[in-house]
């Protein structure tokens, strides 16, 4: 099922208008398991008509590999057009020669510049042989007379697979091919940026950026009671997995998959059970054995491996046991290189700075680290069973928190989380402002009191005042507030409109102009995130 409708046809429109003329080269961007991948193998599986498709996916590889590979994908594609020879789907795969053999009656020039390729891999002329193969691909779209898409999902690969100048050469072709349409993918959002800023984003090569946001919980929820229908008890659970995993349907896929293996292997009617839930989640995550867990290890193990990312290893352990600041992540990892450490941070994607606070933005990735890798560096050796134990009480954790979250009104959740500021500078709706402590926080009913509240918070010497919905904000909701607001003595030094519903397009604009600061559902969970933790 295709979770992100939206994006797929979004990337058919963007063919399509190349089909017809007009090239908007793409970037999807998205944190691992977000599923960018699957959009893409959706896109490549059904490409248009009179369309050459080559999709490629990036990995830890070699070279030769790596290459080969691309040839082959090239290959096919030039081979999947209604006059070429077709593969039969019951043949063993093909090797690079037999599907040199196969194309060269159909596209002979392209065969023929793609032969010598070998001899440049054996003499271990990587970048020349991967220029080479590139330059392939504008002999197929000569020969089969059809415009080209070329796919290449996590494409930074190609500085660590050790191709010298690999982006300079991809970024020549980008603003020289005219009949090749550009769809990039990755999985690390700020390397993703600095390369196609730096190198990339050339005059007649710009590219779109397509962020993979949050997944719709309709949607997913949707997706998510029709896999475990058989498995009752199932649809309480499935509102706090899609607030936990909404951002990654790998991650949901992969848990959802391990519930129903284990209810299979129950000999009675399995029940969604506390019990059932844990023993699913450490098998994923928690055991060494278990496919998230590895894929956490491996992230964690790139991290280590750079230079200086042993220190950054530690202050992301740190922030993983709560520390936001920098003032904190250094008492307790000590600050030498701290400045080093914590960038190598942002380059890799595992973790994120809104203003002066820290925080890991992936919850599985948070919950691992706490938890599993936490206890196995402890210089104390913990069993596994303590290590399970820890990882069991987290996880109850995080259920009793979400589950408290959800009974209580949003005023009360906004109210609590304003005891808990503390003088951190944070962004938040693209502008930065210090949270300070507050000595008192109070709720009031709103005018007009439809599905509102609203909150005034005091604290050396300065007043916050807020207006909090669970429903649609209108022009009246910011008319009624700023009342409210004119009313207050001393003045707010704040006001701060909260919603965890769409915001009429003249109410955001009535709101700034009355200079409000504007919290949605995304900057109410970065909050939860960096204060909402008992």
């Amino acid at each position: 099922m295709n979770l992100r409708p939206s994006v797929q046809q979004h990337l058919r429109q963007r063919v399509q208008a190349f089909t017809e003329g007009f090239r908007q080269n793409l970037v999807l961007i998205g944190p691992p398991g977000s599923g960018k991948t699957f959009q893409l193998q959706l896109l490549s599986a059904a490409p248009p008509e009179q369309m050459l498709v080559i999709y490629t996916p990036l990995y830890r590889e070699s070279c030769r590999s790596f290459l080969q590979r691309l040839q082959v994908a090239i290959l096919q594609a030039g081979l999947s057009s209604p006059s070429g020879p077709a593969a039969s789907g019951t043949e063993p795969s093909p090797s690079l020669e037999q599907w040199l053999n196969r194309a060269a009656p159909v596209f002979p020039k392209t065969t023929a510049a793609m032969r010598p390729i070998d001899a440049l891999l054996t003499r271990r002329l990587y970048a020349e042989a991967f220029n080479r193969t590139l330059d392939t691909i504008p002999l197929l779209i000569e020969e089969r007379g059809r415009p080209c898409v070329l796919i290449l999902d996590e494409f930074l690969y190609l500085e660590d697979l050790g191709f010298h100048h690999a982006f300079h050469e991809l970024g020549k072709r980008v603003m020289t091919w005219p009949s090749t349409l550009f769809i990039l993918a990755s999985s690390s959002p700020y390397r993703a940026k600095r390369i196609l800023r730096e190198r990339l984003q050339l005059l007649f090569g710009q590219f779109e950026l397509l962020i993979l946001e949050t997944l719709d919980p309709t949607i997913a929820g949707a997706w998510a009671r029709q896999e475990l229908a058989r498995l009752p008890g199932a649809s309480a659970a499935i509102p706090f997995l899609i607030d936990w995993l909404g951002a990654y349907p790998w991650y949901l896929a992969v848990l959802l998959k391990r519930l129903k293996e284990l209810a299979a292997l129950q000999q009675r009617r399995a029940k969604l059970t506390e019990a059932l839930f844990l023993h699913a989640a450490w098998d994923v995550l928690g055991a060494r054995e278990g496919i998230v867990h590895q894929w956490c290890l491996s992230s964690t193990e790139t991290l280590s491996r750079q230079r200086g990312g042993a220190r950054a290893l530690e202050a992301l352990l740190a922030i993983a046991q709560g520390a936001r600041t920098t003032t904190a992540i250094g008492s307790a990892v000590g600050r030498a290189g701290l400045s080093e450490a914590l960038q190598l941070l942002i380059e890799y994607d595992v973790a994120e700075r809104t203003g002066t606070c820290w925080m890991i933005a992936n919850p599985v990735m948070r919950c691992w680290l706490s938890t599993v890798l936490l206890a196995q560096r402890s210089a104390a050796r913990l069993e596994d069973a303590e290590i399970r134990r820890r990882f069991d009480e987290e996880l109850r954790r995080l259920w009793q928190a979400w589950s408290h979250a959800h009974q209580q009104p949003l005023a009360e959740q906004v109210a609590h989380l304003f005891t808990r500021f503390a003088d951190d500078t944070i962004s938040l709706d693209s502008k930065t402002g210090r949270l300070p402590k507050f000595d008192a926080v109070q709720t009031h009913p709103a005018s007009p009191p439809q599905h509102a509240a609203y909150l005034v918070a005091n604290g050396e010497g300065r007043r916050w005042c807020a207006s909090i919905h669970d429903r649609p904000v209108d022009e009246q909701a910011i008319t009624g507030f700023e009342t409210f607001c004119r009313a207050q003595s001393p003045k707010p030094s704040r006001k701060i409109v909260i919603t965890t519903a769409p915001m009429d397009d003249h109410a955001k604009l009535l709101a700034k102009a009355a200079n409000m600061w504007i919290w949605q559902s995304d900057d109410l969970t970065i909050l939860r995130d960096l204060y909402g933790q008992s």
